[in-house]
């Protein structure tokens, strides 16, 4: 069915107090996409940002790899 079985997206659960939630539920309605979208999006970004992860470094590399 999946081209990479490992893409299948797994469930996790984070707990947030209200004010947390209603940051989360605001973005989410302003950029109109849904909250887990949203809240993928933040982890993933701080997790790069942690690991030092450059994005574009990565995409010229993958391209000259490719060339």
């Amino acid at each position: 069915m999946y081209q990479d079985p490992k893409r299948v997206r797994t469930k996790a659960t984070v707990y947030l107090d209200q004010y947390e939630a209603d940051v989360i539920t605001a973005l989410a309605n302003y950029l109109g996409v849904p909250k887990a979208e949203v809240m993928r999006q933040m982890m993933m970004k701080e997790a790069r940002d942690v690991l030092g992860v450059d994005l574009a470094a990565l995409a010229d590399t993958i391209a000259a790899c490719a060339g």
